[in-house]
């Protein structure tokens, strides 16, 4: 049966309140994705005051950093990266937790250095912006700042438990059709008719749902569309999100958009445009070992978990994933009831009692979580095993 370190859970309880306070300034002062300069000025600041050495920027991208104990720099042996998210949400501010769960990385980092400050493996907190957008942690990895890493781990924040976070890959595509002006009723003959395109190829769509690979979700809306009713339109704009459990099913969402794209435009006399705005997001694994020791951990926290029936949603966390495992559990911040996340309920939680005790237990999972691997050297050879094969490295 696994047992939680006394001293872990001893040091998580002395730096509790200055995390607390490191989350409850995110919270009051939410920044969106590309803003957050308050949020890194105050992890820089608590770091630093903490023996951390801090790069900022780290690998190029605006308003990340890495933060390495100073006594460690120089170390060559194995490393491991806690992630910390801090990006907001326009409109619900911290709704989706990122101030606590940021906040949870530095808190179970801080117990970790001061318990066991020769602990076998290099524990660096990297932070990285704009989860929600851009995607930072894909720039990161596209950087290589997770190069070297033996794996990166972070919690989130939730209305219940659960070892992993399960996700789907996720992309977009911007979509314009082009017609041709003429007025609806003294010369309709003459146009080409936009919005006809726009509704046969959100139709053709729909009629895919039925045959896409399981798990898949397409989300669109018209962003724009004609002036006037006596007019008919020449410029319709549709934005979609597709998303699918695999990067692969990805592909086939892209593929089928395409197709009929072409089809809606071929029928109507109009051309298109499709374009991809945004990074692709991955799909993330759990490798059965990993999830096992999260489980054990949970169990002897006494805190109960489940997992979720279905992929929802979708971060940037599985890009990471696509070079290095990445454990990214849920915790529960409600007090027993579900709560969702990205309203404004769920951005409440984030100062209250059962929000704290969340980033007390995100960061005791995390600190057990990098000790055990840290000093259990099969365990760690066998999540790195589970995930190359399974991501086929």
């Amino acid at each position: 049966m696994f047992q939680l370190n006394s001293q872990l859970k001893q040091k998580i309880d002395e730096y509790h309140q200055r995390c607390k306070e490191l989350s409850d300034y995110l919270t009051d002062n939410p920044e969106i994705g590309g803003e957050e300069g308050k949020a890194l000025a105050a992890y820089q600041k608590l770091l630093e005051e903490e023996g951390f050495v801090v790069e900022a920027p780290y690998c190029g991208v605006p308003y990340s950093f890495l933060a390495v104990k100073a006594e460690r720099v120089n170390d060559t042996g194995p490393k491991a990266a806690l992630m910390c998210e801090y990006d907001a949400l326009a409109g619900v501010g911290h709704a989706c937790g990122h101030s606590m769960s940021g906040a949870s990385s530095v808190l179970a980092a801080l117990a970790l250095h001061s318990a066991y400050p020769d602990l076998p493996v290099r524990v660096d907190l990297i932070g990285t912006p704009g989860e929600e957008y851009p995607g930072g942690k894909v720039q990161l990895t596209d950087n290589g700042a997770f190069n070297g890493y033996e794996y990166a781990a972070m919690a989130h924040m939730f209305s219940h438990n659960s070892p992993c976070f399960n996700v789907l890959a996720c992309n977009d595509r911007y979509i314009t059709f082009k017609g041709k002006n003429a007025h609806a009723s003294a010369n309709p003959s003459e146009g080409a008719n936009a919005l006809n395109a726009a509704r046969l190829y959100m139709d053709a769509m729909d009629m895919w749902r039925q045959h896409m690979p399981r798990f898949s979700q397409i989300h669109g809306i018209v962003e724009k569309c004609g002036e006037l009713p006596s007019i008919v339109p020449d410029n319709v704009e549709l934005n979609y999100y597709f998303r699918a459990a695999t990067m692969a099913d990805l592909d086939r969402l892209c593929e089928i958009s395409e197709k009929c794209c072409k089809a809606a435009a071929l029928a109507t006399e109009c051309s298109y445009t499709a374009v991809q705005r945004f990074y692709t997001y991955a799909d993330l694994y759990n490798t059965p070992t990993g999830g096992g020791l999260l489980e054990d951990i949970f169990e002897a926290m006494g805190e109960p978990y489940s997992y979720s029936p279905t992929p929802q949603g979708s971060s940037d966390a599985g890009n990471v994933d696509y070079v290095l495992p990445v454990f990214h559990p849920l915790v529960n911040a409600s007090a027993g009831e579900e709560v969702p996340i990205h309203s404004p309920a769920f951005e409440k939680l984030m100062k209250s009692e059962s929000g704290y005790k969340g980033l007390r237990n995100a960061a005791i999972l995390l600190a057990h979580l990098v000790y055990d691997l840290g000093t259990n050297q099969e365990r760690l050879g066998d999540v790195r095993e589970e995930h190359r094969k399974y991501r086929k490295l």
